[in-house]
């Protein structure tokens, strides 16, 4: 036999693990400008920085190389948007040592996912109180949990609302379905339920790590989303779109990046793990940098 067919298994296997490799570990930063006449001249120029679904992944030694590019990007704030650790066999760790890391010099926010919420249940259901000693945790080191909370930001006189949302576990997609098939279906109502009305002559925004609710944060009024869980499609098909949803749907509507729906505008993160297929395919772990900026009625 050749010596080029003998070499070419191998060649090809190495191949394959550095693509991965590459995949899952070439941290990007995408940016996104939000104009709106509602956003406060102070806030013009202000930054938010959006990290989701870490799913307790290490970039560089004790994250050192997610660290850099989250001072490169030199955020205002930070917000967290759910599922920064996993559900199972995970007790936090590699996110509490972020934050610990973080807090000293920004502001975090942070919500919970569905991977927290499984955790929580979990650990009751286990008879431990490793997640309630989490929470407090992540809460000791500076961190501040938005789950169905609302904080304003203020500056020069100037503010601007941050609300999270938690989406309670029912209102997620089922294995295999685009679209959801629950008992009741999610609706403005429940966010209501959850944080109340809106001032909608304000600017706000909404953490929500479902995505596929869109419609109703719109309907509610947030004028800036925030949202996570898709993973940018797992396997993103290159000029085209992600493939599947973490509940194994193909081609899920908001996949990654920015949607608009009326006033309403939506980002999207890839976010930094490889839950739930341990693969990322064209689609490597993204933080999001969002920059407001302060339009004029009628203009830019």
């Amino acid at each position: 036999m050749k010596t080029w067919k003998i070499l070419i298994i191998p060649a090809v296997v190495l191949a394959s693990v550095i693509f991965f490799r590459v995949q899952t570990g070439w941290l990007q930063t995408s940016e996104f400008v939000i104009s709106s006449p509602k956003v406060p001249e102070a806030f013009d120029g202000f930054k938010i920085l959006q990290l989701s679904d870490l799913h307790s992944a290490r970039f560089g030694d004790n994250n050192n190389a997610l660290l850099r590019r989250i001072d490169a990007a030199k955020p205002d704030i930070i917000v967290m948007t759910g599922d920064m650790l996993n559900s199972q066999r995970d007790r936090g760790e590699v996110i509490l040592d972020l934050v610990s890391r973080l807090t000293g010099a920004y502001p975090v926010y942070y919500i919970s996912g569905n991977h927290e919420q499984i955790a929580a249940f979990l650990a009751r259901q286990e008879g431990l109180d490793w997640y309630d000693r989490f929470v407090h945790e992540l809460q000791n080191r500076g961190a501040q949990l938005l789950d169905n909370r609302r904080v304003e930001l203020e500056a020069k006189g100037a503010r601007i609302n941050l609300c999270g949302l938690l989406i309670p576990l029912p209102f997620y997609k089922g294995k295999n379905v685009a679209s959801y098939e629950g008992e009741a279906r999610f609706s403005p109502e429940h966010i209501v339920e959850a944080l109340g009305s809106l001032n909608r002559e304000e600017f706000n925004i909404l953490l929500a790590h479902n995505p596929a609710h869109f419609a109703e944060y719109a309907a509610w009024g947030a004028d800036l989303v925030l949202a996570g869980h898709t993973h940018g499609g797992i396997i993103r098909i290159p000029f085209l779109k992600g493939l599947l949803s973490p509940e194994i749907a193909f081609f899920p509507e908001y996949d990654a990046g920015m949607f608009t729906m009326e006033q309403s505008t939506m980002v999207v993160s890839r976010g930094l793990g490889s839950v739930p297929l341990g693969i990322r395919v064209f689609n490597c772990p993204e933080l999001c940098l969002i920059k407001l900026h302060s339009a004029k009625e009628g203009g830019s």
